[in-house]
């Protein structure tokens, strides 16, 4: 009897740390929309994908779009994409997730914001390939749903993050954060 008590004990302090961490995450490949490969949904509101061309801007509309975040910094842009989406009627967003190889904090939560500001809408959360979209994700579970550094990457790559050097900057940022 005092075995199957102390089985069941360290049984169940192996998942409360798990249990802790647990939150509904409804993540979803969607496939292709437009010329971008490898979409990713959160919830079926918030997809997350690489950098739209002009022509699946200007389409977003039409798919039911109603916000584009775009977390590259404007010198990476090759089409001026915030008059696009606005000439589209959408509401555009710009910013950059990232400086110096670095995940910068006051991003992760400008991100968060934006997308809690307009919860229920369709958004489009973009970068260049969607790997930086993938380690937000990863840094806004880890930073502002605590969950733990593996948690967390894994749970990034789900969503898109394929990059070695990106899952190295994502696991810097989630150890080395502010507090």
């Amino acid at each position: 009897m005092q075995k199957i008590f102390i089985s069941f004990f360290i049984l169940l302090s192996m998942t409360l740390p798990t249990l802790s961490q647990e939150h509904h995450i409804d993540l979803k490949t969607v496939g292709s929309i437009e010329n971008m490969n490898n979409v990713i949904s959160l919830h079926d509101s918030i997809f997350m994908a690489g950098q739209p061309d002009e022509a699946a801007l200007k389409k977003l509309k039409a798919l039911g779009f109603e916000i584009v975040i775009n977390i590259r910094a404007k010198d990476e842009m090759t089409i001026d994409e915030d008059n696009i989406v606005k000439e589209a009627g959408l509401i555009y967003y710009n910013i950059p997730l990232m400086k110096e190889d670095k995940i910068i904090d006051a991003a992760v939560d400008e991100i968060h914001t934006a997308l809690k500001d307009n919860k229920g809408k369709k958004i489009l959360l973009h970068c260049s390939s969607g790997n930086r979209v993938a380690a937000w994700f990863g840094a806004h579970l880890g930073r502002d749903m605590d969950y733990d550094t593996e948690a967390a990457v894994t749970l990034a790559k789900q969503a898109g993050m394929t990059k070695d050097s990106m899952e190295t900057i994502l696991r810097d940022y989630l150890t080395t954060r502010p507090q």
